[in-house]
């Protein structure tokens, strides 16, 4: 019965949030601050007053909510995601995570009360990187690995980080109190869908995540310069796109050698993007990742020697070490799973998540549900009903096991 009540309380919470943040012709844009993020995070915090939690936030805009209002320098189990989205993303992807927290904790509070350990249900600010080049910011702030040069980014408007953060930050603290000391966090649980087809094609109910790919996200600048496109001979020509489309072809060849290595070209910016001008400047994205440290070093290398001699700068934006989550935190998410007679695996993870960065420095545990079709970052990502509550049982299970 009270699983069913769980379960009732995070799909009424996904409903709520399928108003926020919603885009035409479909899909789901808050991007980190902006006024739908905004929207997001105090539709958070009022659903964790409503579970009776203690809810406060921090300087980055990362908002938590915690079953006491003493916490001091206790050590406390963190458990949540993120709020932003990538423009014209699913309902699920960060939201299930955070939201399915909030159920969790508030549903031991109310029937379990205060535990031995502190629990925190947090909904980051920011992991997708989609306003600014870079990601995690909210994990790294919390877990004082932010790089504070990233504040000088500016977002397709020319707004810095800095200034929409101090905005946003602002707007939020009206109605949510800040608290300026750092959480000190025993272990930190992440529950996700997994965003891929492999728990759907095994037919297995839960992935016990093993491991997190590393994660170098690159922009590649390509210069020529910009001429008439009727009056520059062919062969007098300095042009950009020619160039950075053999450079991308070049990269596809090298890349493909490495066995497991996976990687994409998904962003393309051409200047200045006139039909009748040829192309003085190409800037595009390159995003590679794998779970051997060495093999992104190596790969890296292969690219930085086609794009030598070349009027190309490379600029790396997100430098991300793969991870291993905790062997205990494996371990007990396991039994919980086993206890609720639900079927299981373990898998590694080829996305990115706020438990790579978290991980570095606390142990960490995952837990993923399966996606239909595999589908994610797309309006079109879905996961059944049933799969969002084994996860949520799974999480509240392993919770109760670690605090209680």
């Amino acid at each position: 019965m009270m699983d069913s009540v769980k379960s009732d309380s995070l799909l009424s919470l996904l409903n709520t949030f399928s108003e926020i943040g919603k885009v035409q012709p479909a899909g789901f844009t808050r991007k980190v601050y902006d006024d739908q993020w905004i929207r997001g995070q105090l539709e958070y915090a009022d659903a964790a007053k409503r579970f009776g939690l203690n809810v406060f936030m921090d300087q980055m805009g990362n908002v938590f909510a915690a079953n006491t209002a003493d916490l001091n320098d206790q050590a406390v189990i963190l458990t949540g995601s993120h709020m932003d989205t990538v423009e014209h993303g699913g309902l699920y992807d960060g939201l299930y995570g955070d939201l399915a927290s909030l159920v969790a904790i508030g549903d031991l509070f109310t029937t379990m009360g205060s535990s031995t350990v502190p629990l925190v249900a947090v909904s980051f600010s920011e992991e997708e990187g989609s306003r600014f080049e870079t990601t995690f910011s909210g994990s790294k702030f919390a877990t004082d690995q932010f790089d504070r040069t990233n504040l000088a980014l500016l977002d397709e408007q020319g707004t810095d980080f800095a200034t929409a953060r101090e905005a946003a930050v602002k707007t939020l603290n009206d109605v949510i109190q800040m608290r300026s000391q750092r959480l000190h966090v025993k272990e930190y649980l992440e529950l996700h869908i997994e965003q891929g087809p492999v728990l759907e094609a095994h037919g297995v109910e839960v992935g016990v995540v093993s491991g997190i790919t590393g994660q170098m996200r690159l922009l590649i600048t390509v210069n020529g310069k910009a001429n008439h496109a009727g009056t520059t001979p062919m062969d007098m020509r300095d042009d950009a796109l020619q160039t950075a489309n053999a450079v991308m072809n070049s990269i596809y060849k090298a890349l493909h050698q490495f066995t497991d290595l996976r990687f994409t070209i998904g962003k393309l910016n051409v200047f200045p993007n006139v039909t009748n001008v040829i192309p003085g400047k190409v800037v595009f994205s390159l995003d590679m990742r794998d779970l051997d440290q060495a093999v992104l070093a190596n790969a890296l290398a292969q690219v930085r020697s086609i794009c030598a001699h070349r009027a190309i700068d490379i600029d790396i934006t997100t430098n991300v070490q793969p991870s291993r989550m905790a062997p205990e935190l494996i371990a007990t998410i396991s039994q919980s799973a086993a206890e609720l007679n639900l079927s299981q695996t373990a898998i590694s993870s080829g996305a990115g998540h706020d438990a790579q960065v978290i991980s570095y420095q606390i142990p960490t545990g995952m837990i993923f549900v399966p996606s239909v079709g595999g589908v994610s970052h797309s309006p079109r990502e879905f996961t059944k009903s049933k799969d969002l509550a084994n996860g949520l049982a799974v999480l509240s299970t392993t919770l109760k096991k670690l605090a209680y």
